[in-house]
């Protein structure tokens, strides 16, 4: 509907996804010809910023996102189906107040994003461009998700070292978030992305949250993977809550259904399978015979030993006796079969080494990666450039290899501390991109584009997939 509409600087191709409060579209910068996703995100009826006008009184999310694509389409064509917005400072957003997000509670979701997203494994948010009828988010736009890697592609299904790769930086995300105090409430295959080389992306904070403790029966997050004390509570974990509301309601920790997510996405990692579709005793047979004997997840899927350990220590009934982060972290990387048979029944055991490459290697890399792409642009601009500016990059050694298990983040220090000693001209500004990496295009346009790109990253300053996880085989059959 919105395809080759102009926002900025940034060519809308065509729509990737939707929700109740927002629409995702594909997008490709202009200037740079870099690919981003870009989020409209619906305001709140009682928003202050937003024109008041009617929904057609259903609150379903379907009608919803029909409803703020139809008001983008006439929104967008009413200029001529080129938008010109203010950005919106990224500081100012984690600035907002609590108070101020009830005003504006759509800058709830992005504000979560940012207190998480200079971890390398969620999505990175460039801009936010506000308008009167939406607020749209650009961010790094990937082609995959894991639902689809997994179930339509099934590129997990031989691969034990990549599952853990998956897994452990999920959990490694997960942690980053808790420890900041956001919890994402919403895990699921659909909300984590893959990058070229496999890495996690979590996104969709929609319906994140900063409370340590959630109601009891509170439904949040998919049905697949929403903890039982979310779906409906077991009178026989009651007890165990560890603090009440004002009303005297059970709370139970919040960390500790995102806790039980991550168990569900194991399953789907290693089995291609969701074990129920509801962790209700009352309406799925299958999680009430689970409650009675963990072991019927030896009988319905091919779990080893090993597996069904951990599992076992992820999916507790009772929240407050799962495990933890770290202990999940550990117990993975040591597994050393997930299944019974099969090219899964036996996996390597990682080294700490392996692990802290699994975890945080790849973002060490791009430090090595960005320092080789410098040398590469030196050798094309060697005819534009002076001999003074050929000095600039001299120092500076390629073909750093960073494709083997041991790498670690640690020798990068020793690098950037070796490079340190040695008398050197920093980098100009102007051969940066404003999301802090080189485009691949030739050098005398990519040259320009830089002046370019920075002239227009001021003058905004200074203004001030969704596939649906229901197909038969995600299910097991009995």
């Amino acid at each position: 509907m919105l395809n080759n509409c102009q926002l900025n600087n940034f060519q809308i191709t065509k729509q990737i996804g939707s929700g109740a409060y927002g629409v995702v579209f594909h997008a490709i910068d202009l200037v740079t010809e870099n690919e981003y996703a870009i989020k409209a995100i619906m305001k709140s009826s009682d928003d202050p910023l937003r024109p008041k006008a009617s929904m057609g009184g259903s609150s379903s999310s379907l009608k919803k996102s029909a409803v703020l694509q139809t008001q983008l389409y006439h929104y967008f064509k009413s200029f001529q189906n080129k938008l010109f917005l203010p950005t919106v400072d990224l500081d100012s957003v984690l600035a907002i107040t609590e108070e101020q997000l009830c005003h504006a509670p759509h800058y709830r979701e992005i504000q979560l994003q940012l207190r998480c997203h200079m971890h390398e494994n969620v999505v990175t948010i460039h801009q936010i461009l506000e308008s009167s009828l939406a607020t749209f988010v650009v961010m790094d736009y990937y082609p995959m998700d894991l639902f689809t890697s997994i179930v339509e592609n099934q590129h997990f299904s031989n691969d034990g070292l990549l599952i853990k790769k998956a897994f452990l930086q999920l959990c490694s995300v997960i942690h980053h978030c808790h420890t900041v105090g956001v919890y994402h409430c919403d895990i699921k295959p659909e909300n984590i992305l893959l990058d070229a080389n496999d890495n996690v992306k979590l996104c969709d904070f929609g319906l994140a949250t900063t409370a340590p403790y959630i109601n009891a029966n509170v439904c949040v997050g998919s049905s697949y993977y929403m903890a039982p004390e979310r779906v409906s509570c077991p009178s026989s974990i009651l007890h165990s809550a560890e603090t009440q509301n004002n009303e005297g309601h059970q709370m139970f920790p919040t960390a500790s259904g995102d806790v039980w997510s991550l168990g569900i996405i194991l399953i789907n990692l290693t089995c291609i399978r969701n074990p129920w579709l509801k962790a209700h005793q009352k309406h799925d047979n299958t999680f009430k015979y689970f409650i009675n004997d963990a072991r019927v997840l030896t009988k319905i899927l091919p779990l080893s030993e090993d597996l069904f350990n951990i599992l076992n220590s992820i999916l507790q009934v009772d929240p407050t006796k799962r495990t933890d982060l770290i202990s999940l972290i550990k117990a993975v990387s040591k597994c050393e079969h997930f299944t019974t048979s099969g090219p899964l029944s036996v996996v390597p055991s990682l080294t700490p080494r392996q692990l802290n490459h699994f975890i945080c290697g790849d973002y060490s890399m791009k430090i090595k990666n960005m320092v080789s792409k410098f040398d590469s642009l030196n050798a094309d601009l060697e005819e534009d450039l002076s001999e003074s500016s050929d000095e600039l990059y001299r120092d500076y050694d390629i073909g750093i290899n960073t494709n083997f298990p041991g790498y670690s983040s640690e020798e990068d220090l020793e690098l950037m501390q070796e490079k340190s000693n040695t008398k050197q001209t920093p980098f100009p500004n102007t051969t940066i991109t404003p999301d802090g990496y080189l485009s691949q295009e030739s050098p005398s346009k990519l040259w320009l584009t830089m002046q370019y790109s920075q002239f227009n990253l001021s003058t905004n300053d200074s203004q001030n997939t969704l596939a649906n996880s229901t197909l038969e085989s995600w299910l097991p059959r009995y």
